[in-house]
């Protein structure tokens, strides 16, 4: 398999015609022809149904492409790099966020630390990337550090910093329990309930715990994909919802009340880069202005160790006793 086949059929499927690519790859139709049928001869299937005028993928051609696109999108930025060695020019910064966590906490981060000193020089790229992906991300070098939600494996990487604060409940303005001043979880039993989907362990730590409060009630519960789709959900009356004290930054909160919990539920988020890997300045301050912004902003954080405890506490029931 070589890459200029791989370049031959992004080619087509992005030009609609065997003809088409040739001209965008300034490679001749009979080439580009060649080209893609030793690659279907290698895999071992058909990548397109030809039916004319048209030319389209086929299931298994189509599945393919997707692996494809990741890999010359790789190579893209990898020709894109050396060119910008090639001319002098400095190395990007690379930041992995979470979805949440990039749109909120780290713009509000940035934007405070670049009034006083910009801490890249020609280009920073952030990528959003959903929970699993950090460690493996790291490790292959994509990014310098990560802004993620917690726990997370921390055996392959450096945790520079990580510390919880308590949920919130995300009440419809127009909710009874808004008049009060902290809710129990167990006073929305026979409400509807928007919780984020569960196959991340800090999220489902939060379904579990909205979950318990209202077992064995009738209600309607709603699962989605972010704290941003679960609030504006809540604000069209749709239910109630656990939200993060993080990701409530810079969201819009129009018609919704949000209240403390009288249960603490604490949310862990942290910084990990690679643990082999010497992290340049401008990822260092980052780094620091990103702790400092959060002990500055989230009401009740606390620093603690990848397990949640805070530092010189050794253990759940010895915060029990300290609180």
């Amino acid at each position: 398999m070589e890459i200029r086949q791989l370049e031959a059929l992004n080619a087509i499927v992005a030009s609609g015609s065997v003809t088409a690519a040739g001209r965008m790859l300034g490679r001749s139709q009979p080439v580009v022809s060649r080209q893609i049928s030793d690659l279907e001869s290698e895999l071992g299937f058909m990548l397109f149904a030809r039916t004319r005028p048209a030319i389209t993928l086929t299931e298994q051609g189509s599945e393919f492409y997707q692996e494809v696109r990741g890999i010359l999108a790789d190579l893209q930025q990898l020709e894109s790099r050396v060119q910008g060695m090639r001319s002098g020019q400095v190395r990007p910064l690379r930041v992995l966020a979470s979805v949440d966590l990039a749109r909120s906490l780290l713009p509000e981060a940035l934007a405070r630390m670049d009034r006083f000193s910009p801490i890249f020089r020609q280009k920073l790229i952030i990528e959003e990337v959903v929970h699993e992906l950090p460690a493996n991300a790291l490790a292959e070098g994509r990014a310098d550090f990560a802004l993620v939600n917690l726990p997370i494996d921390t055996e392959a990487v450096r945790v520079h910093w990580c510390g919880q604060a308590p949920c919130l409940l995300a009440l419809p303005a127009a909710h009874p329990l808004v008049s009060r001043d902290a809710v129990q979880l167990e006073d929305i039993r026979n409400t509807d309930v928007i919780t984020l989907l569960s196959r991340y362990r800090m999220r489902y730590h939060l379904t579990s715990s909205l979950a318990q409060a209202t077992a064995g009630e009738a209600r309607r519960h709603i699962e989605v994909g972010s704290q941003q789709t679960a609030l504006s959900l809540v604000r069209l009356g749709l239910g109630v919802a656990l939200i993060d004290p993080f990701s409530i930054r810079g969201a819009q909160l129009e018609g919704i009340v949000l209240r403390p919990i009288q249960t603490d539920i604490a949310y862990m988020i942290g910084v990990v880069s690679q643990a082999t890997h010497e992290l340049p300045e401008g990822a260092l301050r980052l780094i620091q202005g990103l702790h400092l912004h959060i002990q500055n902003c989230i009401p009740h954080y606390v620093d603690t160790d990848p397990s949640g405890l805070r530092p010189g506490v050794s253990s759940k029931a010895e915060i029990l006793r300290l609180a």
